[in-house]
């Protein structure tokens, strides 16, 4: 039987969507009845075996329900495949695909231990994690700022070495452009005032020097152009009538420099010692500061000359201070002078300071670093905490290892109370030292 040119186009095309699974993805796919007179040889006879049925509520139009009673589901197979024993299982989309009866025999303790086991799990990682967490925040920072840290002294010492040498620079050529003294030196003759030579200062101001024990306390001089005109080393005597119309008088060096001008200042300590209050051969007493009021004056004029060296060993190259307490007052105006390039025969200087408390480093501790980085190659400091009035400082290894031996051209200053300055000196006999070789700085 032949069909029309039209329907063998359909036929075609319907055969074409089976072979390519369109059947199984649409909802219906149907043949009008007249063309089912005569089936093709690749459609097999679907009453052989269980129908694959495919029924798929997608859409109004698709439904089986509002299709055409003319039309009927295609039942097809394919032509050459035999289709696996899971075909014939019919499959819908609005049920489970395995029946909840599969579920029925599964133990439901052995779910209820691996939900347990898991939480579990899932608690101790988290622990783990947060306790992993916290020790590197806690522990990071230490080690790396740890090893920072031989980096950035390195590189602050650098900084300080190089600001020292530009500060060296300008005091230098500061020195060079002074021609003239700076300031009228103070006239103590008898012939110009007739007073012995003595002269009148007046005191303007006491202050506490940082944390430390001593009282800094500074005296104006007449004219604001006025200085002492010391020598380096010398001593300044102050006078003055107490309260009970005793004659307070005793020695001091200077904590300010030799030529400033207008005034000046001496460090004294806040507790006076008990060997300090005493009366000398002339039944003078030593003066108490804390009883004079801003204002008040003080007759003054120059004390003793201290510096001797009386040693045989020219010239003198090394030079070691052995200082304690108010002792580094006189000192740091020395180190000051012996420094600079071509001011003396010193190539090296060497000081030793103790004390106490490290409070009463405050004092010069400062200035005495500074110094350091514009002379690194020159100086040497060394500050060390030792109770020098109760112990001896034999004992001390770190007093031993810091002063150096004696050499020929070595000269030592000791200057500090007279409590230190005894003990010193015996050290130094017993280390190597030559008498005639040792200056003593009496601060007290």
């Amino acid at each position: 039987m032949s069909l029309p040119m039209s329907r063998q186009k359909n036929l075609a095309t319907m055969a074409l969507l089976t072979i390519s699974g369109w059947a199984v993805q649409s909802t219906a796919f149907s043949i009008p009845n007249e063309y089912r007179l005569k089936r093709p040889a690749y459609f097999r006879s679907m009453e052989t075996r269980t129908p694959l049925n495919l029924l798929l509520p997608s859409s109004p139009r698709s439904s089986m329900s509002k299709c055409p009673q003319k039309y009927m589901t295609t039942r097809m197979a394919a032509a050459s495949t035999q289709l696996p024993p899971m075909a014939d299982l019919a499959v819908r989309l609005d049920e489970p695909i395995l029946s909840s009866k599969i579920y029925r025999g599964f133990p439901v303790w052995k779910s209820s231990i691996g939900g347990i086991v898991a939480y579990v799990f899932k608690t101790a990682l988290i622990a783990f994690l947060v306790a992993l967490t916290f020790a590197l925040v806690t522990k990071l920072p230490s080690l790396f700022i740890g090893k920072l840290k031989p980096f950035a002294q390195s590189l602050s010492h650098g900084y300080k070495v190089s600001r020292g040498r530009v500060l060296r620079v300008f005091d230098e050529r500061r020195t060079k452009n002074i021609k003239h003294p700076v300031g009228i030196p103070m006239d103590f003759s008898d012939e110009e005032n007739a007073t012995g030579g003595w002269g009148v200062c007046t005191l303007s101001s006491r202050e506490e020097v940082g944390r430390s024990q001593f009282v800094k306390y500074e005296f104006d001089l007449p004219l604001e152009d006025n200085t002492l005109d010391l020598l380096l080393g010398q001593q300044v005597t102050l006078c003055y009538l107490d309260k009970r119309e005793y004659v307070a008088k005793a020695d001091y060096y200077l904590s300010s420099p030799r030529t400033s001008k207008g005034s000046f200042s001496i460090l004294v300590p806040k507790i006076k010692r008990d060997y300090a209050i005493r009366a000398d051969e002339d039944d003078n007493i030593s003066p108490d500061f804390t009883e004079l009021a801003i204002g008040d004056e003080i007759a003054l004029k120059p004390g003793p000359e201290t510096l001797q060296y009386r040693g045989q060993y020219f010239p003198v190259t090394d030079m070691v201070y052995f200082v304690a307490g108010e002792g580094i007052a006189p000192v740091i105006e020395q180190v000051k002078s012996v420094l600079p390039s071509g001011s003396s025969s010193v190539k090296l200087v060497k000081v030793v300071w103790m004390n106490e408390s490290e409070k009463d480093f405050d004092v010069a501790q400062s200035t005495l670093e500074e110094d350091y980085y514009k002379y690194f190659k020159k100086l040497d400091v060394h500050c060390i905490l030792e109770d020098f009035e109760r112990n001896e400082l034999d004992d001390n290894d770190e007093i031993i290892a810091n002063v150096p031996r004696f050499n020929p051209g070595t000269m030592v200053v000791i200057s500090g109370p007279r409590s230190f300055v005894g003990k010193a000196w015996e050290f130094l006999m017993e280390t190597g030292y030559p008498d005639e070789c040792i200056c003593v700085f009496p601060s007290d």
